[in-house]
């Protein structure tokens, strides 16, 4: 980093606001059932606070993207935690799945604010291999704190029931805002003037008119849809197919999440050392074998939770080796527009997520054949996606 560089805010709080909303997303999961049980409805439409949750965070990023990219990382953050903690208390107040559900949208919509400026003022300030490395590290950190998010859920809604989960996030984000407003500094130097609403869909068709941009935005949404589409449809696997209790997800969870934290750790250690494009070539093979894995079983042996959850942990193991390098280098293709690359990105990942609820909402019924064959499905598009790297180095150059 050059002297001239802008100065990365404290690690720690880059960390804490951008855990906000994939928090928010854990923490209700092991609350569905409970959900349909209190508001009499069946279990899909309990799961639409889910895909609400993502289709909020998914259009969010749209706006506080280019929005930073014009007035600054600081402000825009600000505004956005602001708005995230009065949605959150107001899910905590709400008397109906359809209220919940509009409130979940809502949370989404403004959570998402730390988890795309957090991409973008880390790009900022560092060039693409060490901004991987850094978001690995980060990613592993914010993997560690959800990675115990569903069974601390568990614990307080058995305890003092779940909507005392939605104060719990209040809390958190009241904190995040207090340490914000006292050491988050700008880092957008060179912001972007006159950026109306014509020259931010200009900036947003320039990005997908990239092939190198479309490879390694698409390969990181098609991963996070195999995700979430795993942790949407898991608990519906245990509960009604395995007959389990709602507090075996957390404990299940976490040896998926121990995977992904161990993949972001590597991906920190060596992005540097080995670069982006091996590194991302090593976790997509490393996914393919665990794809291949989840078919075998499938076709082979009696379900069982460790048969569910230990393919996919070693597939979004797989993930974090990959996803900070996918996103640093979709973030590196425009260095100018790191807000606008980061929330388009944001936006597809999210979008591609959504989605995957939607599907298995609708197809999972009597056996998980859906839900594994989503999550291989996904996956491996993830990896055809980066075959349009060749597209843009055979692509002439004016």
């Amino acid at each position: 980093m050059t002297p001239a560089s802008p100065r990365l805010p404290p690690f720690w709080l880059v960390v804490l606001v951008a855990v906000l909303g994939p928090f928010s997303f854990h923490v209700v999961i092991p609350a569905m059932p409970l959900l349909a049980s209190e508001f009499g409805v069946e279990f899909d439409a309990a799961q639409r606070t889910l895909t609400a949750y993502l289709v909020g965070i998914s259009a969010g990023q749209l706006i506080y993207g280019p929005l930073s990219d014009r007035f600054g990382r600081r402000p825009v953050l600000l505004a956005g935690v602001t708005l995230y903690l009065l949605a959150t208390l107001a899910c905590a107040l709400a008397r109906s799945i359809e209220a919940l559900v509009a409130l979940r949208l809502l949370q989404g919509a403004t959570g998402c604010a730390g988890h795309v400026l957090s991409r973008a003022i880390i790009r900022d300030c560092y060039p693409r291999d060490r901004a991987a490395s850094l978001m690995g590290y980060a990613t592993m950190a914010m993997a560690s704190c959800a990675s115990f998010s569903p069974l601390l859920a568990a614990l307080i809604q058995d305890s003092a029931g779940w909507r005392v989960n939605f104060y719990f996030l209040s809390g958190v984000a009241a904190f995040a805002l207090i340490c914000a407003l006292r050491w988050l500094n700008e880092t957008k130097l060179d912001r972007l003037e006159g950026q109306g609403p014509a020259r931010l869909l200009g900036n947003y068709l320039m990005l997908l008119r990239s092939p190198a941009y479309l490879a390694y935005a698409l390969s990181s949404a098609f991963a996070q849809a195999a995700w979430y589409g795993f942790v949407a449809g898991a608990p519906y696997v245990l509960a009604q197919l395995l007959g389990q209790p709602p507090i075996a997800y957390g404990k299940y969870i976490l040896i998926v999440l121990a995977g992904y934290i161990a993949g972001n750790f590597l991906a920190g250690r060596f992005s540097v050392r080995w670069g982006g494009a091996r590194m991302i070539a090593v976790g997509q093979g490393i996914a393919m074998i665990g794809v291949v894995l989840q078919l075998v079983l499938l076709v082979t042996v009696t379900l069982t939770p460790l048969i569910l959850f230990v393919p996919m942990a070693l597939i979004v193991f797989a993930s974090g080796l990959f996803l900070p390098n996918t996103i640093a280098g979709a973030l590196s293709t425009h260095p100018e527009l790191a807000g606008s690359a980061s929330g388009l990105s944001g936006f597809l990942q999210m979008g591609f997520s959504a989605l995957a609820t939607i599907v298995l909402g609708a197809a999972l019924a009597e056996s998980e054949t859906p839900l594994i064959m989503l999550t291989a499905g996904t996956s491996v598009l993830s990896a055809l996606s980066m075959l349009l790297l060749r597209a843009d180095r055979a692509a002439p150059r004016r």
